[in-house]
């Protein structure tokens, strides 16, 4: 089982079973029992699990199916639920979720799932430093300055524009 933190300083259990797995499937159309599959090809389709990871409306929307009963429990609705999930906790909750669902398949399933999860980490982490360092480089702060900058207005333009009638 993982948890995660909502933006209100709830903590939620996240836990996956052959019944929650099944709940999600019935209630969303989900089927996180195949998120991710090889072929006879030897080609992975990760579809589902990209959707997942890359979609927070429909990570929601898991969390909600699997967190549901401590929500009621809780006084909590759904659009509370939702409410209560923006930035960090949505990276707390894909990564409670992402490793709940690693940890549910058992032998060469969860290695096969592991070995995504961890490069969908790296490739996030390789892109946040990139982009890290794009922002703190000069040329992108005068980039952006320019392009903050209200377009000059010439003497010309402004003259050559009529006046509003009362």
């Amino acid at each position: 089982m993982r948890q995660f933190t909502d933006t209100k300083e709830r903590v939620w259990d996240v836990e996956l079973n052959v019944r929650q797995m099944k709940r999600v499937r019935d209630v969303l159309g989900i089927d996180l029992v195949n998120v991710i599959q090889a072929g006879k090809d030897g080609a992975v389709a990760t579809d589902t699990l990209d959707r997942v990871a890359n979609d927070p409306i429909l990570l929601v929307d898991i969390l909600w199916v699997l967190c549901e009963g401590q929500a009621k429990a809780a006084g909590v609705t759904d659009d509370d639920f939702g409410s209560s999930l923006a930035g960090d906790s949505i990276s707390d909750a894909t990564r409670a979720f992402l490793d709940e669902l690693v940890d549910f398949f058992p032998g060469a399933r969860r290695l096969f799932l592991k070995k995504a999860v961890d490069l969908a980490r790296k490739f996030e982490t390789e892109n946040a430093q990139m982009l890290e360092k794009a922002l703190a480089s000069p040329e992108f702060e005068e980039r952006l300055k320019t392009s903050l900058r209200p377009p000059a207005v010439s003497r010309e333009s402004a003259e050559s524009t009529p006046a509003l009638s009362p």
